[in-house]
């Protein structure tokens, strides 16, 4: 049964991970990971409402008392971490089915809802966010009676997926919410979106089976793909690797015959680190072709349509910033200026613009650039090429136990593009200041050898930042470039790009 989501919460707080029915005898305690503002304080309240025993036939009447009766009221209090990330701990929830709230205050006590809704609304002020746990088919069925009752309160419910799950965390980058199967004594356990449909394993990094209680949650790589670091592609086919050479690269390209769409991102890596230091989105759609680019230097965008003028954009509201007879790229508003999104549609006359992609990039000035390439729809796979499409049967080398770090490399020769930055389209100025970043050779970061020590700094300053996964990519990638002389920025970047 497809999830039912209701209002996308407007508030900075979110249940992030949970484990509905923890493995095991009863436990006394669990943890509930919660997601908020980096670095602020936090008091709330966690609370469930019983989806079981609905009455659906006659005779069940005495069943149907417990459906909708709150329970398991806590309030809860702290302070989120530089990822944003709050870990509490909790009494043991009662196994599914049920909805958990994450809200302002508390209920007043163990009511039903449909008693005196108003009363209880009143009393938990805001809701924050809410996940309905189903553990059969009818429960699932019951949960929007629950979300109804309660005034469509933000929040998701989870389809069923055969049992119980034993896991349910939100995805670190795109926040959407998958659930882990409970196998019992069987190995391994299976992943589901929030739908219930199955997902592969393989898609995630880290492993997405295991808890990761305050530290990033794994991420899906299916419809995602980012540059980071020095510089460390991960692709839309679940492949990682770092770069070794300096220069410029087609990083996507996008293209249909009809409407007639085409669209290029081009990426400058250059420096010491060859971290990425310019960025240039080529429209070649309409008869005029038309571009917009930022570089490390002073991290603002600027575009240049058929006047062939270039033009700075400072605004922090929704822009269309490039518009052709089939495509439209639209800047998303955000009050920080090193962090922006862009949107990409393919125009419609008749009919509302269909998105295609969006680009997240961050930008920190005399520093380098991190970016994020998500995909709307997994049909327009078929018409991506460049670096972060990924090449079939790539996979990333983990790293070793031995003291230094491991990581998959590629020369990308296939993608580099050999024109200066102005004839690809890019600003003259723009050009003169990428070109007095090349001309270093070999990337000197690949060449450094980490000591044991270095190392061992680099991993602590990695996991303040990023927290510490066995298996994550990125935490291995954040330790190569710090250890490589990037400094804490590096981190910091790292981890603010696996939130945005």
């Amino acid at each position: 049964k497809a999830t039912k989501a209701t209002k996308a919460t407007k508030a900075s707080y979110l249940i992030s991970e949970f484990q509905p029915n923890p493995t095991g005898l009863l436990q006394d305690s669990q943890k509930i990971e919660l997601s908020g503002p980096p670095n602020t304080a936090f008091e709330g309240c966690i609370w469930s409402v019983e989806a079981d025993g609905l009455a659906t036939e006659e005779g069940a009447a005495a069943a149907a008392t417990s459906f909708g009766m709150v329970n398991r009221i806590n309030s809860v209090w702290g302070t989120f971490d530089a990822n944003g990330l709050l870990a509490v701990t909790i009494p043991e929830l009662e196994n599914p089915s049920f909805t958990l709230f994450l809200s302002q205050s508390c209920p007043t006590g163990n009511v039903n809802i449909n008693d005196n809704t108003a009363a209880l609304l009143a009393a938990v002020q805001t809701i924050y966010d809410s996940i309905g746990v189903p553990d059969s088919v009818a429960d699932a069925n019951n949960l929007p009676l629950i979300r109804t009752t309660l005034d469509n309160p933000p929040g998701t419910d989870l389809g069923y997926i055969g049992g119980q799950p034993k896991l349910v965390f939100r995805d670190s980058s795109s926040g959407a919410l998958y659930q882990v199967d409970d196998q019992g004594s069987a190995s391994p356990s299976s992943v589901f979106d929030a739908h219930g449909t199955q997902m592969a394993v393989a898609e995630f990094d880290p492993d997405p089976r295991q808890t990761s209680f305050g530290v990033i949650n794994p991420t899906r790589f299916s419809a995602m793909a980012d540059i980071v670091g020095d510089p460390h592609i991960h692709t839309l086919d679940g492949g990682h690797y770092t770069l070794l050479r300096e220069g410029s690269f087609l990083v996507w390209h996008f293209g249909l015959p009809q409407p007639h769409v085409d669209w290029q991102i081009f990426a400058h890596y250059a420096g010491r680190q060859s971290f990425t230091k310019g960025l240039l989105l080529v429209d070649t759609s309409g008869s005029e072709p038309s571009s917009m680019e930022i570089t490390s230097e002073r991290c603002e965008w600027q575009t240049q349509s058929s006047s062939k003028k270039w033009s700075s954009v400072n605004s922090t509201l929704p822009e269309v910033l490039l518009s052709g007879p089939s495509s439209h790229m639209k800047l998303v508003g955000n009050q920080r200026k090193d962090i922006k999104k862009i949107e990409l549609f393919i125009a419609g006359e008749k009919v509302p613009d269909v998105p295609v992609a969006t680009l997240k990039v961050m930008c920190r000035p005399g520093r380098h650039i991190n970016l994020k390439l998500h995909m709307a729809n997994e049909k327009w796979k078929s018409s991506v090429s460049g670096e972060l499409k990924g090449q079939k049967g790539q996979k990333h080398m983990r790293s070793s136990n031995s003291s230094m770090l491991q990581l998959a490399t590629r020369e990308d020769q296939e993608f580099e593009v050999k024109k200066a930055w102005a004839e690809l389209g890019g600003s003259p100025h723009a050009q003169q200041y990428l070109q007095d970043f090349d001309g270093h050779g070999q990337n000197a970061g690949f060449s450094q050898v980490c000591d044991a020590q270095a190392q061992a700094d680099a991993k602590a300053l990695c996991q303040k930042h990023l927290g510490t996964a066995a298996d994550s990519s990125y935490f291995e990638e954040c330790v190569y470039d710090v250890c490589s002389g990037a400094g804490e920025v590096a981190a910091e970047m790292a981890a603010e790009m696996l939130k945005f």
